[in-house]
């Protein structure tokens, strides 16, 4: 268990350090063609997908990699592929169904998130929805038999595609206008989760062509997997409407703290644009070590094994921590280099010293997260996830609308409630173990 979970985490971390540094590299172009107010076309697009992604897959593909894992302890690796089959055919029908809504409800989704001009680049990732979808189960099924080299093969694979595609696009279009060029960003999107599905279906397909699916029990498979799923799916749309509302709420915040409509955007821009992008990638490469420690907690709770839950949940938190820490003080410290560096733009550069902190507080959160999940305390976690949403769109609109803070209250807000979030789930998992 203390291989899989090391060498899982440093494949997928690995994986991710160079997805990360490709899409940040994606985006170094766009702002150059796009600028500011392209960027915030482009970024609130890709919310919107985010928000319907979590919303149609979330859950499932947590209880395949949840339920393979306990197979793959039992040795039952029939019950491991049913469960993998079940969830792929309930993901392909949800997802087709996402990519619907999503394309012909284009408009509304645009108006709701105060950015209208972004109906055609939310159309051109609609298709994403079901290729994700389809690829999710399939990848979760590796994951939970902590084989994770087909999903960093296949991120890797997504992100040179979507950096070469994405800026393609963009480039052909841009002379119709910034909404046609962020269509056309988005479009890469769409073409890397095509590329990536393909791969991890025929792995799969490979991988697994020796092994049998469970002659019985295909009822109890469904509701093992709807057991977990939906819950879990509940949570991520009550996460996905408080996200909608921040995103919101931020826009009208700095609107009334005296920003033109114009001037919100573009601090809105260089804020998700620059100062997130750079944030999120640490946070991207140590949220790996949340997904190499299911299996492992699953597995051992699976056989009852609570020393080796406490043991490997102790791990895991404490790299997660230190690892936060070097990369909470290489931002503070370097963050204005890389931004140059990156974007040739240091404006952002003091949005992203403040916001520091919070990576620490949001990669112990996440591992927490993953262990309660994998041990049945699903609730806990919502609950501090929940508890922390709610804690952040306080701020904003306390502190983001005063004209002496603007994004910078925002920015301390969610320092804030990233640090209450992770302290509650500390809290749970010290009570469970």
């Amino acid at each position: 268990m203390k291989n899989s979970f090391m060498s899982g985490a440093i494949i997928l971390m690995s994986a991710n350090i160079i997805s990360k540094i490709l899409g940040a590299i994606l985006k170094i172009p766009l702002t150059y063609i796009m600028h500011e107010e392209g960027m915030a076309v482009y970024n609130t697009a890709f919310g919107v997908y985010v928000m319907f992604l979590s919303f149609v897959i979330s859950g499932m593909p947590f209880a395949v990699q949840k339920l393979t894992a306990e197979a793959h302890a039992r040795g039952d690796r029939a019950y491991a592929k049913s469960t993998v089959r079940t969830a792929t055919l309930i993901l392909g029908a949800v997802g087709a169904a996402g990519t619907v809504v999503l394309w012909f409800g284009a408009d509304f989704f645009a108006l709701a998130m105060k950015e209208e001009r972004a109906v055609y680049a939310i159309r051109a990732i609609a298709p994403s929805v079901l290729l994700v979808a389809l690829g999710a189960a399939v990848k979760s099924g590796f994951q939970g038999e902590s084989n994770m080299l087909p999903t960093a093969v296949s991120q890797v694979i997504e992100s040179f595609i979507k950096l070469f595609a994405g800026y393609g696009f963009a480039v052909l279009l841009l002379g119709l206008g910034t909404r046609f060029a962020a269509a056309g960003a988005a479009a890469g999107v769409t073409a890397g989760e095509l590329i990536a599905t393909l791969i991890l279906v025929i792995w799969y397909m490979i991988a697994s062509r020796h092994d049998k699916c469970a002659k019985a029990g295909q009822r109890d498979i469904l509701n093992s997997l709807l057991s977990i799923a939906l819950p879990m799916l509940f949570m991520s749309v009550a996460g996905s409407a408080v996200s909608v509302c921040d995103t919101s709420l931020l826009r009208m915040s700095l609107i009334q703290s005296g920003l033109t409509p114009d001037d919100a955007r573009f601090v809105y821009g260089a804020y998700t644009g620059y100062a997130l992008t750079v944030l999120n990638l640490p946070a991207g490469f140590l949220a790996t070590i949340g997904i190499s420690i299911i299996p492992v907690i699953s597995g051992a709770a699976a056989m009852g094994n609570d020393a080796r839950i406490r043991k490997m949940s102790i791990r895991a938190i404490l790299l997660s921590f230190f690892a936060g820490v070097a990369a909470t003080a290489v931002l503070a410290v370097f963050g204005e280099l890389i931004l140059k560096l990156l974007f040739h733009n240091t404006y952002s550069a003091p949005m992203l010293r403040m916001a520091a902190p919070s990576v620490v507080f949001i990669c112990v959160m996440q591992v927490c997260a993953s262990i309660l999940q994998s041990l049945g305390r699903m609730w806990r976690a919502f609950a501090a996830s929940i508890a922390a949403a709610l804690i952040k769109l306080a701020f904003t609109v306390l502190l983001a609308s005063r004209p002496e803070l603007g994004i910078y209250g925002a920015i301390i807000g969610a320092d804030i409630a990233y640090f209450i979030g992770m302290a509650l789930n500390l809290a749970a998992l010290a009570k469970r173990t």
